[in-house]
């Protein structure tokens, strides 16, 4: 099963289907860019207007307001970006308190607020283009595949400079409305990609590295979090052993102590209270077995990560290709390192079989003596997000445990791309 690893990004293949659904999201992202255009500029216009009058003191008490608006106006933006891209698009505003004085410094003062405004002025006149666009495209589109009708309804109508004169002169119209709807198709997801990728540069933080504070404050949070998932790991096991492995010697000691009764008063029901007997034991045995695998696989001590992750891969009922990657020499990960690889994968693919509706997988496993590199991607319906059920909080708490990074890109329509990288070092 060991195959190149094909199509990362959106350079992969993609079904009818995946393809029709990031159509119809991509106009409806550059339709409600369209309509958020004209908003854009008109919010331009106030913010100049407040802003003159600022200068000599009536529009001070309302700039704060009109900020925190566009802050508002972003940050919806933000989340649409986020969506289409599949990767949050964060917001890193300074606090702004106090008087009226005091917070239209604050919001003056932060770069992230003429960020703002620069993409509000960007965003109106894009959005505003795009938007019409995105509408002037699909409108053509559907009146050239309605000319038949059209000349059916009306004969001798002309449509546009095309005379409809005949059937076959209508049949030429469709080939016209059909090469129209392959150039939305092309072009429209292209469009919003390139709308959402310039949101994304315009508002996010500027800042490529984060302040010492900040940093200590994520570690904390990540070790807060990482030790919750440890108390809930032994609560789960707790719960694993007291339902299965422990319900199931209960069963077999008192399945025993029928064996001694028959003994003395029955030996005849001997021979299938025995069989009654090693049954339960088999499957106490069992019961035992899985909740020490799913404390730390023997697999991986035994056979290492990657005959692991091809066992994985194989189980997986979405046909699953993997490429592995080892970088020389070939030393052993920590042991940590490599149960933390092994579960991420894990749950990733039980993602891609229950949510994603992949017809197929491509897992690359890419291991050096710095870091561990782990990448699945499937061709589901992408639009992908953490939330109950999903695992995706508890691969990124664990990931974050160890001082590693998470990054998740799932647009509408897919494909869904999980990137995880696991540090080796202490």
């Amino acid at each position: 099963m060991d195959t190149a690893f094909r199509g990362q990004g959106r350079s992969g293949p993609m079904t009818w289907r995946a393809l029709v659904r990031r159509f119809t999201a991509a106009l409806r992202y550059l339709l409600l860019a369209g309509a958020t255009g004209p908003a854009a500029l008109l919010g331009c216009c106030l913010v100049l207007a407040v802003g003159v009058l600022s200068l000599p003191g009536p529009g001070l008490p309302v700039l704060p307001a009109v900020l925190r608006q566009v802050r508002r106006f972003a940050d919806v933006h933000r989340r649409r970006a986020g969506a289409w891209l599949g990767s949050g698009v964060p917001s890193a505003y300074r606090p702004a308190e106090g008087g009226a004085l005091a917070r239209a410094r604050a919001m003056l003062g932060d770069r992230a607020t003429w960020s703002d405004l620069g993409w509000l002025a960007l965003h109106g006149l894009a959005g505003t283009v795009l938007g019409a666009f995105a509408l002037v495209l699909c409108g053509g589109a559907l009146s050239w595949l309605a000319t038949p009708l059209w000349w059916w309804a009306v004969p001798g109508a002309q449509f546009a400079v095309w005379e409809i004169a005949s059937w076959p002169a209508a049949l030429g119209a469709v080939v016209v409305g059909l090469a129209y709807a392959a150039l939305a198709g092309v072009l429209l997801p292209v469009l919003a990609g390139g709308h959402a990728r310039l949101t994304r540069a315009l508002l996010r933080p500027r800042r490529e590295r984060a302040s010492l504070a900040r940093r200590v404050e994520e570690l904390t949070v990540s070790r807060a979090e990482a030790l919750d998932a440890h108390a809930a790991e032994l609560r789960r096991i707790e719960r694993d052993l007291h339902d299965g492995a422990q319900a199931g010697l209960v069963a077999v000691s008192l399945r025993l102590g029928l064996i001694r009764r028959a003994l003395e008063h029955r030996p005849d029901q001997l021979p299938e209270l025995v069989d009654g007997a090693q049954l339960l034991a088999e499957q106490a045995l069992t019961s035992l077995r899985a909740t020490v695998r799913a404390i730390h696989p023997p697999v991986l001590d035994d056979q290492g990560l990657t005959e692991a992750a091809r066992g994985l891969a194989a189980a997986c009922p979405v046909p699953t290709d993997l490429d592995v990657e080892t970088a020389p020499p070939a030393v052993r990960a920590p042991a940590a390192v490599e149960a933390a690889a092994y579960f991420v994968l894990a749950e990733a693919l039980t993602n891609v079989a229950r949510h994603s509706g992949a017809g197929r997988a491509q897992v690359r496993l890419s291991m050096t003596p710095r870091s561990i590199r782990v990448s699945v991607r499937d061709d589901g319906r992408g639009g992908a997000a953490e939330g109950p059920g999903t695992g995706l909080a508890g691969i990124r708490r664990r990931v974050a445990a160890l001082d590693g990074s998470t990054e998740l890109s799932s647009p509408p329509g897919g494909p869904t791309l999980l990137r995880v990288e696991l540090p080796c070092g202490s």
